[in-house]
């Protein structure tokens, strides 16, 4: 990877042209499923600020759709149309007269973005659903739980849907920065086969690379371009100094310096196990630092992965363990962190921070491996008769899957095995540098096949 010096005036001058740059996300995959539906209902997109739901529904419009209503709430001019009750019969006339434009099912993609600034155009899904089921209709909220939770806003239940969108994993950032042939070869990888030494080193490489910049589509697309880091860090400033404003509409004056303060240390503490009392050396008690991260968690800014000890499906939350700390965006950590130069010349991501990284960076795949359900993510533990835990466990075609990070090409996988032996109906998956395995029971996947997870 290459590192210049001159990011500042370099981010100035291509800032326009790269943020025209269009490329392809997989959830636009589900989408073209979502609109092929015959019981189709309005699509809520959700994700965090800046993870792309907006230009993925727009590409996908582009590509399917010849007529498309788009409504931006935070426009004030958008957001003045919608702000007081009304009946589909009026909100039609709106859009005639407004937009210029007509509803037509079946022709028409209305994209409704930030709806949560809009509990009228919230409720008025249900109709949508009821009166005009052949209209497509697509919707995408930032803060979207917390808009509801705060807000006491009732949503029209079994007459909407759900998508989750969350950073570029590793196979898309490959598509962005041309990457093509490296990815046709992994989506295409036969696992009864063998990649060959020179490949897996330059996948490998790729994938360092990957977990350096991250999955934030601006960052990724300035890199892309630029192959400059300190045009990334940009990017990387600004957009936390604009989750921190997002958040401060939605909290009081007291509660804001605790959301702010979990923002700025949640990255120092991602892939790590983390309590809520004096969290980060602060003096702050338990309860609101408690309720900052339960905050951030509905914003979709941090995931706190529960422990569980279950033997058997279903998985049982330990709600009085510490939980796991994923940040949104391993590209965020490692400018928080600064721990950017690290990576020259990498070769093990143990290296980084006792394999913390490679925690976050693989936590952070699994759940952008869940588009219509939101993911279901655990760590496995056990005390007796010996101590044992193991990074992610969750449930998958009746099974119970444990997964172990190992951040070199080896290590020692007692956990696992002890895993298999507690756990019925277990089989446990190695996540690490080395080469893909496979037995009837355990599987070594390396990192750069890690959005095939499922597949095997």
């Amino acid at each position: 990877m290459t590192f210049t010096t001159d990011g500042i005036s370099l981010y100035l001058v291509i800032t326009i042209y790269v943020l025209s740059m269009e490329f392809n996300r997989r959830i636009i995959e589900f989408f073209e499923l979502w609109r092929n539906k015959k019981e189709r209902k309005p699509l809520i997109v959700r994700g965090a600020r800046q993870v792309g739901k907006t230009s993925a529904i727009l590409l996908f419009a582009k590509k399917h759709f010849d007529n498309l209503v788009y409504i931006n709430l935070e426009k004030a001019e958008h957001g003045r149309l919608f702000n007081r009750e009304l009946s589909l019969s009026e909100f039609k006339q709106i859009i005639n007269v407004h937009f210029g434009k007509t509803l037509i099912p079946g022709q028409t993609l209305l994209f409704i973005d930030e709806i949560q600034e809009s509990p009228y155009l919230l409720k008025l899904l249900r109709f949508f659903y009821e009166d005009m089921p052949g209209l497509h209709v697509i919707s995408a909220g930032s803060l979207f739980e917390v808009k509801i939770k705060e807000a006491g806003i009732a949503l029209p239940v079994g007459r909407i849907e759900f998508a989750h969108l969350f950073p570029l994993d590793f196979f898309e950032f490959l598509e962005a920065i041309g990457e093509i042939d490296s990815l046709k070869f992994l989506n295409n990888f036969d696992f009864a086969g063998k990649i060959p030494a020179a490949l897996h080193d330059k996948f490998l490489k790729l994938f360092y690379e990957y977990v350096l910049i991250g999955g934030m589509p601006e960052a990724v697309k300035i890199y892309a371009q630029t192959k400059n880091v300190q045009a990334v860090n940009l990017v990387y400033s600004n957009l936390l100094t604009s989750l921190k404003e997002d958040i401060y509409k939605y909290s009081s004056a007291s509660s804001g310096k605790y959301l702010s303060f979990v923002l700025d240390q949640a990255p120092l503490f991602a892939g790590q196990s983390v309590t809520y009392e004096k969290f980060a050396g602060s003096n702050y008690k338990s309860r609101e630092i408690h309720k900052s991260f339960d905050t951030l968690s509905l914003a979709l800014i941090i995931n706190q992965i529960k422990a569980t000890k279950s033997f058997t499906l279903p998985l049982i939350p330990q709600q009085k363990k510490a939980p796991k700390l994923v940040f949104l965006d391993v590209g965020l950590v490692n400018y928080q962190m600064g721990i950017q130069k690290e990576f020259i010349n990498l070769s093990d991501l143990n290296a980084l921070y006792q394999g913390r990284i490679a925690e976050q960076v693989v936590g952070q795949q699994l759940l952008a491996s869940f588009v219509q359900v939101p993911a279901k993510i655990y760590y496995w533990y056990k005390k007796y008769p010996s101590e044992a835990e193991v990074d992610f466990c969750l449930s998958g075609q009746s099974q119970i899957i444990g997964i172990e990070v190992k951040s070199g090409s080896s290590g020692r996988l007692k956990s696992a095995y002890q895993f298999m032996k507690t756990v019925k109906n277990s089989r446990a998956l190695r996540i690490y540098s080395g080469e893909f395995k496979a037995t009837d029971k355990f599987i070594s996947l390396p990192f750069y096949l890690l959005p095939r997870w499922q597949e095997i």
